[in-house]
């Protein structure tokens, strides 16, 4: 077990799987990031353009009040030539009553005079009356001026009530002789002293000129109010991003896991012809011919060059994927027997089967799409028993499966006999064909203990199934397993696993004279 998590650590290392979730969301709180910065400046962008217009219209409505009030005083000031007398002053008092004036100042061309409203500013816009003093001045003719001082909150009071909006604030102030913009208090205030933090805190001013009259309409927005109606709209863009990454997670990104997890990878190989089959050559002692063959799974990795089965043959017997792996194994395995078959007509192959699937009826049937349904199609197919996981071999399903297979001409062998969970009771609940010995009783090593190599061989013959020695590699090994009287032999002393064309190229024109068969 230890073996098999430190390859699929390799396959799908452990910094991988932390990298993955790590890039991933700070993937996401980049792109919120960004993707909030964009939005308050949009944001920004339309409630300046929202406050510009409304600073236009506000320039307009002014141009209009000033011409009514041009208007009023200059139709008292055609009834009566002196506005300083009781009469002229008792007509601007009725046509300017509801006007926002602190004063108005007459100058005709022998008197002037000073004229308070009728009406006080405490009573026509509370508590702003000595706020943004704006002063209009109106050229009678024959000499005479009149100066409207008017107060420009107020007179704004009526389309922008105070606190309409929390920190806006909307003036009408004076244009300066010489100036193209409004003079005002933070034009000869200390605010330039304040320097480069000025930059940050002084508030957004939008100014509309009126066109008739020297006046501008000026709205202040501080830059804190326009950060609290962004803020406001933080909650849903945030659930938005959430709910956007989630399903990406879940979404696109398990796709992305999977491709990248040992699963991922196998499916892949699988689909891009990744996998090979190597085979192991069964000799026959006394000859030394090649007889038949172990087909081995190997993994040509991308990233890892070619990975023996240890590496992930575990992993993918205890995942779903064993089923697909084994049809694509019978499958290829099938396909090369025939150019096999070719050189050496009763040429044996062996293929190795988790014992899990023995229990499994879609072994008969993957065995059949390989290798056909005629009659003894199985009859060159030898089916490996592997004893790396304990089973149930006195379940019905298991003998089912096993007698579907020698039905069809298979042959069943156990591999790595003697060790495992492989035992002698084992070979008295299912019939098997051949025993492999495990090549730990070949050790030279061991030669000095009791030779259970020796007491272990006249047992198996009398149970009646064929012995076939592993992991020989060494012409001593060669010897002690012919004087037991072990008939096949696999190893390195013969040949390592080689691939179809050169296992083609070591076999002789006519059969050997002996098979496992």
């Amino acid at each position: 077990m230890g073996e098999v998590l430190s390859w699929r650590r390799r396959l799908w290392p452990k910094h991988l799987e932390m990298m993955v979730p790590i890039v991933f969301v700070g993937t996401v709180i980049l792109v919120a990031a960004v993707y909030l910065m964009l939005d308050f400046q949009r944001m920004r962008s339309g409630v300046v353009q929202r406050y510009h217009t409304q600073a236009l219209n506000l320039a307009q409505w002014t141009d209009r009040n000033l011409d009514r009030l041009s208007g009023l005083v200059r139709d008292v000031a055609g009834r009566s030539n002196d506005l300083c007398s009781p009469e002229g002053e008792r007509g601007l008092r009725q046509q300017l009553g509801t006007a926002p004036l602190l004063n108005v100042e007459f100058q005709g061309r022998q008197d002037a005079c000073t004229l308070r409203p009728s009406v006080s500013l405490d009573d026509l816009c509370a508590g702003i009356a000595d706020r943004d003093p704006v002063q209009i001045p109106l050229d009678l003719g024959d000499g005479r001026r009149v100066l409207l001082d008017l107060n420009g909150a107020c007179l704004l009071e009526a389309v922008v009530p105070p606190g309409a909006e929390e920190g806006v604030r909307h003036r009408l102030m004076p244009v300066q002789l010489g100036r193209t913009g409004p003079m005002s208090q933070e034009d000869t205030g200390d605010g330039a002293d304040a320097g480069v933090w000025s930059m940050f805190t002084a508030p957004v001013q939008l100014t509309a000129a009126s066109h008739k009259w020297p006046v501008v309409v000026v709205i202040s927005v501080p830059e804190s109010s326009l950060v609290h109606q962004w803020l406001a709209t933080v909650p849903v863009q945030l659930s938005l991003i959430s709910g956007l990454g989630l399903a990406l997670w879940f979404g696109p990104m398990s796709l992305v896991r999977r491709r990248l997890s040992v699963e991922g990878q196998v499916r892949n190989a699988l689909r891009r012809g990744d996998f090979f089959l190597a085979y192991l050559p069964l000799v026959d002692v006394a000859s030394r011919n090649w007889v038949g063959a172990e087909a081995l799974l190997r993994w040509r990795h991308a990233r890892h060059g070619v990975l023996m089965p240890n590496a992930f043959i575990p992993w993918i017997e205890t995942s779903p994927l064993i089923h697909d792996t084994t049809r694509w194994v019978l499958l290829q395995a099938a396909r090369d027997l025939s150019h096999m078959s070719q050189k050496v007509p009763d040429f044996s192959l062996a293929v190795n089967v988790p014992p899990v699937q023995f229990s499994d009826t879609r072994l008969v049937q993957m065995a059949d799409e390989a290798f056909g349904t005629r009659p003894l199609a199985l009859c060159q197919v030898v089916f490996e028993l592997t004893e790396r996981q304990a089973l149930d071999y006195d379940a019905p399903a298991l003998g089912e499966v096993l007698r579907d297979l020698r039905r069809r001409g298979a042959q069943i062998a156990v591999d790595d006999f003697g060790v495992g969970f492989s035992n002698l009771a084992l070979l008295g609940m299912i019939e098997v064909d051949f025993v492999k010995i495990d090549r730990s009783f070949l050790r030279e090593e061991a030669w000095t203990e009791p030779h259970m190599l020796e007491a272990m061989v006249p047992l198996l013959r009398d149970l009646g199934v064929l012995i076939i020695a592993e992991g020989i590699e060494t012409e001593r090994q060669l010897e002690r397993i012919r004087n037991c009287g072990i008939r096949f032999a696999q190893g390195f002393l013969f040949s390592r696993p080689i691939e179809l064309e050169a296992l083609l190229d070591g076999l002789p024109a006519l059969p050997a004279p002996a098979h496992p068969a």
